[in-house]
């Protein structure tokens, strides 16, 4: 018997869309043929240019355009076009791939057109303008601190040439101890009891070992590297601190979703990076923009949820369930699934800077005497680490979009509610176990 053959067809969905495709030199530009006699221009980067294409999509009264996420080079393309109050939708290249053999530029900017124009591309989660501000300077100061971490690499590597063995007294070179000594070796000072008696007395070792581990070669070359070191950690310290400032200035000009009290931390703000201060002041900023305390999650430091409230902000809109959004953090189950089992190979590999912030969270939960940790050790009993702390970001994440969406402050339940429930847990399976065999369970009491 014949088959049926299928009428439905695609529909046009967007009418008035363009696509653009990105490059670093020349943006290739495609309309609908039926609106400009020319459907397919190319447009350089340099910025006149960008505005003659914002006039000429303008002028066909186009709504919607669809680009490629190609680098840092759709930036600027995109801020001309958004502030021209069209709706941009950045594309993962992977949702763009166009048919083998067929690759040009004019075809791939026809071909993200005719899929827009189909609504079969979907636009990436991008926050507000003031937000993106935000984020960028949080992702400038982590660039800062990371460089600061090789400066102390440098420092380590220049003493041990020098076979000055101060990291093996010392538990942080950064420390008090460490940077005393550090300092007063680049001042000239080269006899090791005089650079000892700068120990302080919270150090274990005492002053005659920490005297022994400073006996060095003092070669030139090395010296000269310490020095280059410690001057580009006191730089990058100061870059640090610039960005710490313009972070608060760009914070004080977000909308605040809360005008009230700023409640106590549940726990110590404990951050070597900033002042008590400072900690205080970031943590009422942060409370103001995002209406909840964040903080009061067990595992989530002052450092995460700036880097959640910078690279998600406050409307979570976007996401129309909990679900969503742990997919967009790549915390959930993969999908691809063929036959109702998962298909072999790995996982494709996501950069988002705030699900491996919630899974740095999630792997200091193993040490946290809350309802968190307590979960997360039982996840840890029955599965690999890795899993066990994909598991627990997960859950961290679900608490974050409740409290965002929900406005709701975090209620901790304790160990003891934990407890409760796995013992519930055990004690249904048992009860399916004795009624899969005819038994039942008798209370002993």
């Amino acid at each position: 018997m014949a088959r049926k053959s299928m009428k439905k067809r695609l529909e046009i969905v967007h009418p008035h869309c363009a696509g653009i495709d990105i490059g670093s030199r020349e943006h290739w530009v495609a309309v609908d043929p039926d609106q400009d006699d020319e459907p397919v221009r190319c447009f350089s980067t340099f910025s006149d240019d960008l505005y003659a294409l914002a006039d000429w999509l303008e002028s066909l009264n186009v709504e919607i355009v669809a680009m490629e996420a190609t680098g840092v080079y759709w930036i600027p393309l995109y801020e001309v076009l958004d502030a021209r109050g069209l709706q941009v939708n950045i594309v993962n290249s992977r949702a763009t791939r166009q048919v083998s053999g067929r690759k040009s530029d004019v075809l791939d900017c026809q071909w993200i057109w005719q899929l827009m124009s189909y609504g079969l591309l979907r636009g990436a989660f991008r926050p507000s303008d003031k937000v993106c501000m935000l984020r960028s300077l949080v992702r400038q100061r982590a660039t800062k601190v990371q460089e600061q971490s090789r400066c102390v690499l440098h420092m380590q590597k220049a003493l041990t040439q020098m076979n000055v063995q101060l990291t093996n007294v010392v538990s942080d070179l950064t420390g008090k101890t460490g940077m005393a000594i550090v300092r007063s070796i680049v001042a000239g000072e080269r006899d090791p009891r005089q650079l000892a008696k700068l120990r302080d007395g919270r150090l274990r070792a005492d002053e005659a070992t920490v005297a022994r581990s400073l006996y060095g070669n003092w070669r030139k070359e090395h010296l000269f590297a310490l020095t280059q070191a410690l001057a580009h950690y006191d730089f990058e310290i100061e870059q640090i601190r610039e960005c710490d400032q313009a972070i608060s200035e760009i914070l004080a000009d977000l909308p605040a979703r809360s005008q009230g009290e700023v409640p106590k931390p549940v726990k110590p703000l404990c951050n070597r990076q900033r002042t008590r201060t400072e900690q205080t002041v970031l943590h009422q900023a942060l409370y103001a923009v995002l209406g909840v305390d964040l903080i009061a999650v067990p595992t989530l430091g002052i450092e995460t949820v700036l880097v959640i409230a910078s690279e998600i902000g406050p409307d979570l809109l976007r996401f129309p369930s909990s679900g969503h959004f742990c997919s967009w953090l790549s915390l959930a189950p993969p999908t691809n699934i063929s036959g109702g089992k998962p298909l072999p190979g790995k996982t494709p590999k996501v950069l988002n800077r705030a699900g491996q912030a919630l899974r740095q969270a999630a792997a200091n939960a193993r040490n946290s005497d809350s309802f968190i940790g307590a979960s997360h050790r039982a996840r840890l009993a029955r599965m690999d680490t890795a899993k066990a702390i994909k598991a627990t970001a997960h859950q961290l994440a679900r608490l974050i979009y409740a409290m965002l969406t929900q406005g709701q402050p975090y209620v901790e339940q304790g160990i003891e509610a934990f407890e409760a429930r796995r013992q519930a847990r055990q004690l249904r399976a048992l009860q399916r176990k004795a009624a899969r065999f005819g038994l039942a369970l008798v209370d002993a009491a």
